[in-house]
């Protein structure tokens, strides 16, 4: 690698040319959720076939992220950047003048390569524009890749609302435009490829396709089939353990890999990766759990579930560059203890809401959480590549956004069903309250049967007392369950507090 000499360019000027096609890339990961219905009605397809709609995209996408150090060593930056926007704006094209689901899938798999790999991309250089300030490329990368995701429902609902939902992939194409014009502007090259030939490592590359592809399968079609109740399951998620094993010691041992596993060797990096995807794991469970709470417990509908989430956008954009300019004169760890106990305290309060909380409560709640996730994000990604050289941030990048998107995945499948599972066995502990045995009960039941009496015979008044009484016992058993998820992530933030005495910040 044979370095050039290039003009500075002011790095602000940097870091927007390469935020904009990463924000939309992100926005791309969420701003689909809410047109799965509309897709469906369009393509007349099930619920099942149309998920597989965010979980292509997913796939392709994770599969990109470990492959940008070896694109970057191969390709260099510019070029690489390019390659990828084309490839997410063609992915996008493709995804408006699709005929069947099926093109959509396989349109989404090309825009989700696209996408894949600017994220680390994204951070690796902004890294590099801001040598001396981390907390401030951390602060700025964080406004491509915390508000994306919070904004993707917002915008993709607005969209499909008012025009439709092929209006979600339009809206990328100019913009997708403007951002190959300001890299060519000014991102400039600072090292040529090497001229001798890299190889490329096809049985790692091909060993984490089949690690990511059969777990987003187990993923996507696990619950739909009772998980591990089937024996495809069982045979698909034991082939994705050992695809992932295999390809760890295969990049481990090889001599010429395309991801450089070593760098897990330092202890700021692991760590600080763990922090970032407990991180991840709050936002997006959050994300999913709180708007089905309001949804199916307190009535509201699409348009007031997503204004209750909305505020943790206002407090995220308000915070990421105070947090960004505070990173940069204040030790890191003491930002991440307080993010971390701010998510841990809001995800608590999360579990104290009842069936009779109001709007401005859960707004307010969010505002709060909002606050946590701009405290944590910014130190932690900072700090996570403070002793790592710039040789090994692209890698670093790379396989840090792998793991955050991997847990991430799971994460969100498993709030899904646990939200389901928990409250079945919440059904179960309270079924044992109704009996004619149980005075209330039987005080609550005659009451009820008394009041449809005055529209039913008595027979009718009776079924439909029982009725009543049974869907109550419904809301309970999933508000408890709501309650156990809630606190556990609560949990799951404290306990991720003691990792930060093992970071250590750079030696000036």
């Amino acid at each position: 690698m044979e370095e050039v000499q290039a003009k500075p360019v002011n790095p602000y000027v940097i870091a927007f040319s390469m935020m904009l096609p990463t924000f939309f890339a992100m926005v791309a990961t969420s701003g689909t959720n809410v047109c799965l219905p509309y897709i469906a009605g369009f393509y007349g397809a099930t619920q099942y076939e149309t998920n597989t709609v965010i979980t292509s995209y997913m796939i392709s996408n994770g599969i990109m992220l470990p492959m940008t150090g070896w694109l970057l060593r191969t390709f260099g930056k510019v070029k690489l950047i390019n390659g990828c926007i084309i490839t997410f704006m063609l992915g996008s094209f493709l995804c408006i003048i699709s005929p069947n689901l099926l093109t959509l899938i396989l349109s989404r798999l090309i825009q989700g390569v696209g996408g894949g790999a600017l994220m680390p991309l994204c951070q690796s250089i902004l890294l590099e524009a801001f040598p001396q300030k981390r907390g401030t490329a951390m602060g700025l990368f964080g406004f491509a890749v915390i508000l994306a995701p919070l904004i993707g429902p917002l915008l993709g609902g607005f969209l499909t609302e008012n025009y439709s939902w092929q209006w979600v992939f339009i809206v990328n194409l100019p913009f997708c435009l403007l951002s190959i014009i300001l890299v060519k502007m000014f991102i400039k090259e600072n090292f040529k490829p090497a001229k001798r030939k890299i190889d490329f490592d096809i049985i790692g590359f091909s060993a984490i396709v089949l690690w990511l592809g059969s777990m987003q399968v187990v993923l996507d079609k696990g619950e739909q089939f009772n998980w591990f109740d089937e024996t495809w399951v069982c045979w698909l998620t034991g082939f994705s353990v050992f695809s992932m094993i295999f390809f760890i010691v295969w990049e481990l041992e090889y001599k010429k890999p395309f991801v450089n596993i070593r760098v897990l060797k330092n202890v700021n990096f692991i760590c600080g990766t763990t922090i970032a995807a407990v991180v991840n794991i709050m936002l997006y469970s959050s994300i999913l759990l709180v708007p089905q709470f309001v949804q199916s417990l307190l009535g509201y509908n699409a348009y007031l579930s997503g204004l209750s989430v909305f505020p943790r956008v206002i407090s995220c954009a308000v915070m990421l560059p105070i947090v960004g300019k505070l990173a940069d004169i204040i030790d890191n760890r003491i930002l991440i203890a307080i993010g971390l106990t701010i998510l841990g305290g809001t995800t608590f309060m999360f579990s104290n809401m009842t069936l009779e909380t109001s709007l401005e409560c859960v707004q307010m709640i969010n505002l709060l959480f909002g606050f946590g996730i701009a405290f944590t994000f910014i130190p932690v990604s900072a700090i996570s590549f403070a002793t790592l050289s710039k040789r090994k941030t692209p890698d670093g990048a790379g396989l840090q956004s792998l793991f955050k998107c991997a847990i991430t995945a799971v994460a969100t499948s498993v709030s899904t069903t646990f939200i389901m599972r928990v409250s079945q066995v919440h059904q179960t502990y309270l079924t044992h309250n109704l009996g004619v045995t149980d005075l209330e009960f039987y005080t609550r039941l005659a009451m009820f049967k008394a009041k449809f009496m005055t529209y039913f015979a008595p027979y009718l008044a009776g079924q439909k007392a029982n009725i009543l009484i049974y869907k109550q016992l419904l809301k309970q058993a999933r508000l408890s369950a709501f309650y156990d998820a809630f606190l556990v992530l609560s949990l799951v933030a404290f306990i991720a507090l003691p990792l930060i005495l093992f970071l250590r910040n750079k030696k000036k």
